[in-house]
C-alpha cells in the first residue's frame, strides 16, 4: 500500500478500521511532526482505546535497571553497541505485549535514533499476535518512516501514514512603527 497523507481524523478512522482486520502482520507506521509528536502519539492511543509505550521512557529505566553508570560512561566514550543490545532485547521480550483484544501504539523514540535502532524490524514478527502502530516523529519516503527525519523503520510493506497538519498562516513579522514609516 502506498504512503498515504492524511489529517487527524482519518488517520484515526483508517486506525480504527485496522483494528478490526487483522492479517498475518499487523505492523501499522504513522510519522507524525516533529513538533507535536510527543503530544499526538499518546492522543491516538487514547483515542483508539490502545495501550501505550513510551519507548524513551521504558528504555531510560531498562538501563537503570541494568547498569545506569555503565551506560552512562559507556555513552560518553561512544559505545553504543551494549545499549544498543539491550534495547533491542527489550524490544523483542516487549513485543509480548502486543495483542489482538487491545492495539499497542509506540511512540516517543527519540533515543532509537541515538542507539540506531530500527523498532519496526524489532518488533515486525510479533504483530502476528496483534496491531502495533508506531507513531514517531519523522517523514515518509515510500513505504519507510524515516524518524526524525533520517533513521529508518522498516516495516516490509506495512500501511504507513504520514500525519499532515492543518495549515495555519504564518503570521506577518511585527514591523516596528519607525521603520514602517521609513519605508514609506
Amino acid at each position: 500500500m502506498p504512503e498515504m497523507q492524511v489529517n487527524l481524523d482519518e488517520l484515526l478512522r483508517l486506525l480504527q478500521e485496522r483494528i478490526t482486520y487483522l492479517y498475518a502482520r499487523n505492523l501499522v507506521l504513522v510519522a507524525l511532526p516533529v513538533e507535536t509528536a510527543h503530544q499526538l502519539a499518546p492522543k491516538i492511543a487514547q483515542a483508539l482505546h490502545a495501550d501505550y509505550l513510551d519507548f524513551d521512557k521504558e528504555l531510560l529505566r531498562e538501563l537503570d535497571e541494568d547498569d545506569w553508570d555503565e551506560h552512562v560512561t559507556l555513552d560518553k566514550k561512544g559505545t553504543l553497541t551494549i545499549g544498543k543490545s539491550l534495547a533491542e532485547r527489550w524490544l523483542r521480550k516487549g513485543a509480548a505485549r502486543i495483542n489482538k483484544e487491545h492495539p499497542l501504539v509506540i511512540g516517543n523514540a527519540n533515543l532509537a535514533v541515538r542507539y540506531q535502532i530500527d523498532v519496526a524490524n524489532c518488533i515486525y514478527d510479533a504483530t502476528q499476535n496483534g496491531l502495533c502502530i508506531l507513531a514517531f516523529a519523522g517523514r515518509m519516503q515510500s513505504q519507510v518512516l524515516l524518524l526524525h527525519g533520517t533513521l529508518p523503520q522498516t516495516g516490509a510493506g506495512s500501511q504507513a501514514y504520514e500525519l499532515l497538519m492543518p495549515f495555519t498562516p504564518p503570521e506577518p513579522p511585527d514591523i516596528p512603527k519607525a521603520v514602517q514609516e521609513r519605508l514609506f
